[in-house]
């Protein structure tokens, strides 16, 4: 969706920012960025709204991608699987850990051992932590009761 923001300036030095498309889309701020930014923020309240109660003018402009990106882990198993190939506690960083392993830039670990780490977390996590060759195709970490 896109849509085009009108801005005029009032006698007293105010800008108003509309949007002539969504009806109800106005607002008033002392420059044009902070209009801008108002009514912006209107848009987004005056979609939710319309996407909540089904609006016939959204069904077909605004798609949107359910993706299942599978089960999460137990943060405790990773440290244990990034221990397992050479990363040691180095000490702490404020309230977090910090890992070490020669070869790499220390790494903060910031989770609480009962805490779940999801799919996409765990990507970044081994893009910092893992082998620094190409050579790997497929990585998988098998979780026992977690």
């Amino acid at each position: 969706m896109r849509f085009e923001v009108e801005f005029d300036r009032e006698q007293d030095g105010r800008w108003i920012a509309e949007i002539a498309s969504l009806p109800g889309a106005m607002a008033y701020g002392e420059t044009r960025e902070r209009a801008l930014a108002a009514v912006q923020a209107i848009a987004l309240r005056v979609l939710a709204d319309r996407l909540e109660n089904q609006h016939e003018s959204l069904k077909t402009s605004v798609q949107f991608v359910c993706v299942n990106i599978g089960p999460s882990i137990r943060a405790e198993l990773v440290l244990d699987a990034l221990k397992k190939i050479g990363w040691a506690e180095a000490g702490q960083a404020g309230a977090h850990c910090k890992l070490a392993r020669s070869g790499y830039p220390d790494y903060i670990w910031a989770f609480s051992d009962s805490e779940q780490i999801d799919p996409k977390m765990l990507s970044r996590i081994i893009k910092h932590t893992g082998p620094k060759h190409t050579g790997i195709k497929k990585v998988e970490l098998i979780s026992k009761g977690s």
